[in-house]
């Protein structure tokens, strides 16, 4: 390659040599490179004392020139300035400041030792010296719970095409569920998370984020949605994960690329019949075939990491609707009176007086009574 690319220098400066009119552009154009390859050669050519061969090869790359190393006794000198200096400028003292003073040590000057010029050598001294601190992040590996006592849940998306509910252990890493549709929603969400509850069993908490779907809109002001009050009759604790931080749920999170990352990616299933064949026997391979690094796992694949898995608590036949009440006791939330004098809570109106059009009241949860009490101006 170097003889054929003496070849195109040559021809650079013959090209020159015969149209010395012409533009830096048109010869870039003639020999086929670049504008700063052109103007890199004509450079060298003007620069040699006559012509030859030799004009014509590339120059080593091996820097000229050596760094000059910092002596011992340079560096014992910055520091002991980093350390005295601060007495007398009332401050810790930055890089150009001990420059200032380095190049006037006498005794340096009179050994004729070599001394840096740079504020990025003095910072690299005060560094390597411990004068400054090097911010460290302690990592903190997540706090694993017991197997099958505390799922993550969230929505993966396929395009337009399919959405899917990923569910996980935080214990175990086992991939619990993978249900697709075409979109969910609250209500599809809720029958997919009873249907998975009907199928496995009741695990003690499950954590989700602010999804709508989940939650209900801000409107509700913390009145729980309806997969909340029917979490809360079966006795499955919502686990509600701050907005804004979906690394508090990380394993559900990385379950869903690695769903698409090694699955949906590679397949491209275009309905969601299809979406639900290839992720039931992608979940069977992730749990009893795929290697885990999880530090639950330890590069094994669940299924083999923990054996003896515990069994869940059965949906019981019989369930109390109003078992969600004792959890909200108390809890007042705030509402806006309707033109017709009643206010909405859980997508239900409820009448209290159409004097009070347009004013903000607490409406307070009276559990054992099963009732709301209206609060207005301190009054009930």
């Amino acid at each position: 390659m170097e003889s054929e690319w003496a070849i195109d220098r040559m021809r650079l400066f013959q090209l020159r040599r015969d149209h010395p009119d012409w533009t830096l552009k048109q010869l870039a154009n003639a020999v086929n490179y670049s504008l700063s390859w052109v103007k890199k050669w004509l450079r060298r050519f003007r620069e040699a004392a006559a012509p030859s061969v030799a004009m014509f090869q590339a120059q080593s790359r091996a820097p000229k020139t050596r760094s000059k190393q910092i002596i011992a006794i340079v560096r014992d000198a910055i520091l002991g300035l980093r350390d005295t200096l601060k007495d007398r400028y009332g401050r810790v003292v930055g890089a150009k400041t001990i420059l200032y003073h380095l190049h006037r040590d006498s005794a340096l000057q009179r050994q004729g030792v070599y001394l840096p010029r740079s504020s990025r050598t003095i910072w690299n001294v005060l560094k390597t010296g411990g004068r400054i601190p090097v911010a460290t992040q302690d990592y903190h590996p997540v706090e694993r719970p017991e197997p099958l006592r505390h799922w993550e849940m969230d929505f993966g998306q396929l395009g337009n095409q399919v959405e899917f509910m990923s569910v996980v252990d935080r214990g175990t890493s086992i991939l619990v569920s993978t249900a697709a549709t075409r979109h969910y929603t609250a209500e599809t969400a809720l029958l997919a998370v009873a249907q998975l509850l009907l199928l496995v069993g009741l695990p003690e908490k499950l954590r989700f984020d602010n999804d709508t779907r989940f939650v209900g809109n801000w409107l509700t002001d913390g009145f729980p949605s309806p997969l909340m009050r029917f979490l809360l009759c079966l006795g499955v604790e919502p686990d509600l994960v701050e907005p804004g931080k979906p690394y508090h749920k990380p394993f559900v999170e990385r379950s869903i690329r690695t769903l698409k990352y090694e699955c949906l990616w590679l397949d491209r299933p275009s309905d969601p019949k299809a979406t639900s064949d290839l992720l039931d026997n992608y979940r069977h391979f992730y749990n009893h075939e795929r290697a885990n690094q999880s530090s639950a796992c330890g590069n094994q694949p669940p299924y083999r990491a923990f054996p003896d898995l515990p069994s869940l608590t059965n949906v019981p036949e019989r369930v109390n609707p109003d078992a969600w009440l004792r959890h909200y006791q108390g809890r007042v939330f705030k509402r806006r009176v309707a033109r017709n004098g009643t206010v909405s809570v859980g997508n239900y109106a409820y009448y209290v007086n159409y004097v009070l059009h347009g004013e903000k009241v607490g409406v307070l949860l009276d559990a054992p009574s099963r009732q709301f009490v209206i609060l207005y101006k301190n009054a009930v």
